[in-house]
Parts: C-alpha cells; structure tokens; sequence
C-alpha cells in the first residue's frame, strides 16, 4: 500500500527553450548582424527564427551538443559550412574568449549559423530557412491613421520563470476609430515571450502600475491586439477593423508574459504596443474567437498525445445570429509540448478545409494563418480542434495552465462582423461544452444529463435534498458505513456526481472553495475509495494499478481530494 500512497504523493509533487541569456555564453552573442540587413540585429543566435526560440539553426545544435557552453571545439567549428569557423565569425578568431570579458574583436561580425555571403554557390541549400521579408513592418494604412503607444513603466521581472503582469490603459475616445495594426516596443528581449491586448468593459478601470495576473480576464475578454516572437507586428485585413472609442472599446488591459527560466533577479522591462488607429472606418467591425480545449492531462514519457475540441454544431447554431461570420485569420496555441496543431471545419458532417495546419509547431515561432479571401463560417458549421504532443522529456503529468511548463490548446480566429457573434469563445471541458454550461441565460440548462441549473443552487429543493441525503448516509473521511455502501450506487447514478459533469463540479468545488459542494463529494469518495482500497487489498496488482491508473487521469482538483481521502487508508 506504501507504493500506491507514494505514486499519489509524487502525483502532485523541465524545460524552456530559447533562453535569451545564452547570447551572454557567446562572444557579441548581442551584437550578431541580420544577413539579410546588417544593421539589424539577429536576437536568437542559435535558432532559425530571429527572434529565437523553435528549431535550432546549425550553430545553435553544435553549442547545444557542446553544454551550451562556449567551449574550444564549439570555436573551432565551421557550423554553416561557409569557410569560417564560429570563432572567425563571432570576433573570437583564437579561440580566447571567456564570458564577461571583451572579445578580440566587435567589428566585421558575421552569423556562425547562416551560411554566408548568401548568393556564393557553396551555401546552396543550406539556408532554406532564412527569410529575407521578415525584418519591417509593414501595412496598408489609410492617410489619417494615428498611433496611441501602450507601454508598462520599468518593471522589476520576478525571479520565477513564469510571469503574466497586467495593466489597463485608457483608448482614445474623442470619436469612433477602427484599430488596424498594432506594432510591439520591446524593452527586454531576454525576457519579453508575448503580450496581448484584451478590449474591457467600460466599467473597468485603468491602472497606473502592473499587476500580477492570471490569463483569464474579468470583464476584460475582447483580444484586440497580440505579439509573440518572431513577429513583427499585426496588420488586420483590409475591410476590417476593431471598433475603439466612443462608441467602441474605451479600456484595454495589456498583458504580458515574461519568461525568467534561469530566475534572474536583476531584469527589468517596460515593453508595450504601438495601435494604429483610423477614423476613416473600415466596411467591418472585427472580433476573435478563441476555440479548443480547457482540460488537459498529458502522462509523461509519450511520445505522442493526441487532445481535441469541438466547437458544435449546437454550439453555433445558438451563439452566431443574423447569418454566417467570415474568417480572415487564424493562430494556434499551445506550449512547448506542442508538435502539430489544426483547426478543421466542418459543415453538416463534411470536412471543408484545414483553418490551420502545422506540423512542425514551435511555441517560440509562431504562425498566422490569413485569408485574403475570408472563409465564410455559417450556423451549425462545426471546427475541431485537434493538439498533438510529446512529453518524452517529461517525468510526471503535465496539465492544462498558465506557465510555460503546463499545456494549453487554444485557436483563435479573426473574423467580421462582431455584432454576428454573442461569445468570445467557443471551448470544452473534457467533452462539455462551455458554452452550454454558461450560455442560455434564464433557460433551465441540461448539459450531459445533468440539470446544471438546479444543481448550481444550493437552494434548488431537489440539490439541497440531494445534498441533505448523501451527508445523512455518507460521513466525510471516516469511513464508509454500511448505510452509505447500500445508498452509493443510487447516489452515484446522478450525472452531475459522475463522469465528465461529475469531474468538472469537483474541479471547481477546489477553484472556488465551494463548501457545500467539497462536502458533498468528499463524502461520497470517502467510500468510493475505501471501496477501491478493500479491492486493492484483495487484488493487489492488478486492481491498484488500476486504482492508480485511474487518479491519474483525474483533474487536478479531484486528485487533491483523492489524495486527502487515500491518505486515511495508506498509514
């Protein structure tokens, strides 16, 4: 029994790529020249991706063979094949340099990862990556466009590794104006992952500091704006634009996301947004819609795990009204588990299309989708969701969450005209969907057989009986009487205590510290589990390993309450 108390103890008891800070493990790692525009700067020096992170150029897979260390060999390598090693390349030509010191030389520098000068016939296919119109920004802006510039004050970065920080700004409202680009001002490259920008309620205030933040909004849940590495800014489609000012978003929270895997102490960044703002309105008002799925669980060492979302035919036959939405972008979004995402659609059973397709995902580069003829989405028309991952490098579960370390499997989708939708998102939870658990206003809700708006109430007679009930029977963490042994199988039988609805009300019984809800049943696993141990008693092997198997398939929220009930039987 000691081994089963152990794996659950270990239960609740990694990595980041694309550390800026290796540049500083690098002679002029911050001063390596763009090959296509020497006077830009190329920020991820190991990566295929300028702005770092993703897939790893050659010089980068030689410095990670080496330790990430600059080391002699790593030196005196000759990583892109161009004639000259890295040494030669990065100002270090004998091979001298330690870090915190000087190189021999700052000037003539040249990328120990591209193969260079980029037209001589020795570099042939070697520099498929290299993208030449990746270095400006660039939109069709009409003649009265304005910029309104966003930015968070010098900022102390935490010294944990992830970090959400938000702050709210107040838009311009001397009149209507359509907001059709945004740019990003980067302050500290080493730190800055993402930002977004949430259009709010006009009831929100704005702040004059950053906060420590959550992804989830309140009255915050409009994106209007986002930048992550390797892009360079947002240009909305050109009959599109969203609504900002009088009669428009009047508040916008920032966030952003700074990555601090090495937990320094002494970064600082004031990052923001550059807006690009018309009261020359364009044709349409423009919105996103965030799709995909809300409960992840990945068990480690697999090397591939597949996670899908619907969002329904039911789902948007109710919430797009006054005929179809029209897609003009899409982007996927997971963590650095990713490695292959898609959005299809779906219409009356049929595929039509792939919204988005990567098979080579890359958390750090991210990839839009845009169409310049927008894909019309109508009522019932379906898109699923469908994330692939590998945690072959991971030893224990990996969940849905905020960090750079959880996992997530979100797609969003600019489209036009708002006012067809009456929701920002379209998502799950294992197979419920999030819409139906919230969306219907005063209408009595059924969701997976469970009448979700009696059993939400804990003054609903047939919840409060159902409640009374099961604590006459059933005693919380001591033991299981034979009152609640005859009365759990009946007890069992509602589908707001079972399956996926039943997984969903213990989650948030622990999210919201919801005391009728965390007696009800913690009452009811008290004997569940005395069951379950009685059977792993019996049938060591095979039924614990099937008890174990099953907790680790719980949340996280019915593990914590797993755990506190198994302690009792395990000592």
């Amino acid at each position: 029994m000691w081994n089963l108390c152990t794996f659950l103890f270990l239960l609740v008891i990694s990595c980041a790529d694309g550390f800026g800070s290796f540049r500083d493990k690098i002679p002029n790692g911050r001063n390596v020249p763009h090959p296509c525009d020497p006077t830009t700067i190329w920020q991820g020096v190991g990566h295929e991706a300028r702005g770092g992170g993703g897939q790893r150029n050659p010089f980068g897979l030689n410095f990670n063979r080496e330790a990430n260390t600059w080391t002699s060999t790593l030196c005196r390598m000759d990583s892109d094949g161009d004639g000259k090693t890295n040494g030669q390349e990065l100002g270090d030509p004998d091979c001298e340099w330690t870090p915190n010191n000087v190189p021999k030389s700052v000037v003539g520098l040249s990328h120990p990862g591209v193969c260079e000068p980029l037209g001589d016939p020795k570099c042939a296919g070697k520099n498929n990556f290299l993208q030449c119109n990746d270095l400006s920004f660039n939109c069709d802006m009409e003649k009265d466009t304005i910029n309104q510039t966003l930015k968070f004050p010098t900022t102390m970065v935490p010294a944990t590794e992830t970090n959400y920080f938000c702050m709210t700004f107040d838009l311009l409202t001397d009149g209507d104006y359509h907001l059709i680009a945004s740019e990003p001002l980067i302050d500290n490259a080493d730190v800055l992952h993402h930002m977004i920008l949430y259009g709010c309620k006009d009831t929100v205030n704005a702040t004059s500091t950053p906060e420590s933040c959550g992804m989830a909004k309140e009255n915050c849940n409009d994106m209007i704006a986002l930048w992550a590495l390797g892009f360079t800014g947002e240009c909305l489609h050109k009959d599109t634009g969203f609504r900002i000012g009088i009669n428009g978003i009047k508040k916008a929270t920032l966030e952003i996301h700074w990555n601090n895997p090495e937990k320094r102490t002494d970064y600082m960044d004031g990052s923001g947004m550059y807006l690009f703002l018309t009261k020359s309105r364009r044709v349409h008002d423009a919105g996103i819609l965030m799709v995909g799925q809300n409960y992840i669980q990945i068990p480690p060492r697999s090397p591939r795990v597949v996670v899908t979302a619907n969002c329904s035919r039911a789902d948007t036959s109710r919430f797009i009204v006054n005929g179809p939405v029209y897609f003009t972008r899409a982007l996927n979004h997971m963590h650095y588990l990713g490695r292959e995402m898609r959005l299809e659609h779906y219409r009356e059973g049929n595929k039509l299309r792939d919204l988005t397709y990567e098979t080579d995902y890359s958390y750090d580069s991210p990839k839009t989708f845009e169409f310049s003829t927008p894909v019309e989405f109508r009522p019932g028309d379906e898109i699923i969701t469908r994330c692939v991952y590998s945690s072959t490098s991971r030893n224990k579960t990996v969940y849905k969450g905020d960090a750079t370390n959880d996992e997530m499997c979100f797609g969003f989708l600019t489209y036009h005209p708002k006012e067809s939708l009456t929701v920002t998102r379209c998502t799950q939870w294992q197979d419920i969907s999030e819409n139906a658990l919230y969306s219907y206003g005063d209408r009595v809700r059924v969701v997976n057989g469970c009448n979700v708006t009696a059993f939400n109430d804990d003054n609903h007679p047939v919840t409060a009986s159902f409640i009374k009930t099961v604590l006459e029977n059933c005693e919380m963490l001591t033991g299981c009487t034979s009152e609640c042994r005859r009365f759990l199988p009946e007890a069992m039988k509602n589908p707001c205590v079972n399956g996926s609805m039943g997984a969903y009300y213990r989650d948030l019984a622990v999210e919201r510290s919801w005391n009728s809800r965390f007696a009800l049943f913690t009452a009811l696993d008290s004997c569940n589990t005395e069951i379950a141990q009685e059977t792993c008693q019996s049938n060591c092997l095979e039924s614990c390993e099937t008890f174990s198997n099953a907790v680790s398939k719980a949340t996280s929220a019915t593990l914590m309450i797993s755990i506190l009930i198994t302690i009792i039987y395990c000592f």
